[in-house]
């Protein structure tokens, strides 16, 4: 069964700032303890989660989404999202300014006896109500392995859509924006969360690509032509390259 968990401290440490801290007007909510099955519940954005987990190693604050608010109306015990979790299969519950700062997790009731996606640093209690509801840490995607094989390129833009609806957009490179090496090879993922339902495990999509890139002058130039594939989750496509000719960027395939 579920344990109860009770939440407090002692003001030892000043931790209330940056991701920590309470929004302007924080929601106050309750955590709830049912004796009869042994379940430790909250109520959050009209789903119900129960506690789950405790963390691996550590968390990081720049894993923090948003803070949602607080619990059985002490402030410093604190609800929050997360942002290796898309799907908000989890909100983490942690003290702040006490003596005892390890976060703990709580999962929605409506992921049981499913095997969900979960942050790395997620470790599961083995609380008895969970009962099969298992987790891994690798979200599923597809992988397209493309070169670029130009000179004086720092940012390589992408548009896809699947199965004939726009998806997503992004870029790649380096973060420093220094141009990249000709020949650079670079992984775009396609992954289960980016497809917005488009696309099902196990299924074979239709993915359609389109980039533009910026120079070293910041001029930016459309490249022709559209990759389109089939493919599905946990494959990984090559052989794809972008290349230049006298200012003309173009798509080509090495079959």
């Amino acid at each position: 069964m579920c344990g109860a968990m009770m939440l407090s401290g002692c003001s030892l440490l000043d931790q209330d700032k940056g991701a920590l801290m309470l929004p302007p007007n924080p929601v106050s909510f309750e955590q709830v303890y049912d004796e009869d099955t042994g379940d430790t519940t909250i109520d959050v954005n009209g789903r119900t989660y129960s506690l789950f987990g405790t963390v691996k190693d550590k968390v990081s604050d720049d894993s923090i989404r948003d803070c949602l608010g607080y619990l059985d109306g002490d402030r410093n015990t604190r609800i929050y999202t997360l942002y290796e979790d898309p799907y908000d299969n989890f909100i983490m519950v942690k003290v702040i300014n006490g003596i005892m700062d390890q976060p703990v997790f709580y999962r929605a009731t409506d992921t049981r006896l499913q095997d969900t996606f979960a942050p790395s640093y997620i470790e599961s209690l083995g609380y008895e109500c969970w009962g099969s509801s298992g987790i891994h840490y690798d979200m599923p995607a597809a992988i397209v392995r493309f070169t670029c094989d130009c000179e004086n390129v720092k940012v390589i833009n992408y548009d896809i859509s699947v199965n004939g609806k726009e998806v997503f957009s992004g870029e790649t490179g380096y973060l420093s924006y220094d141009t990249v090496e000709k020949g650079e090879l670079f992984d775009l993922e396609i992954n289960e969360f980016e497809t917005g339902g488009t696309a099902e495990r196990g299924q074979v999509f239709d993915a359609a690509i389109t980039f533009t890139v910026i120079d070293a002058d910041d001029n930016e130039h459309e490249v022709e032509g559209v990759y389109e594939r089939e493919i599905m989750f946990g494959a990984t496509l090559t052989g794809l390259e972008i290349r230049e000719d006298n200012g003309r960027y173009y798509l080509f395939e090495d079959c």
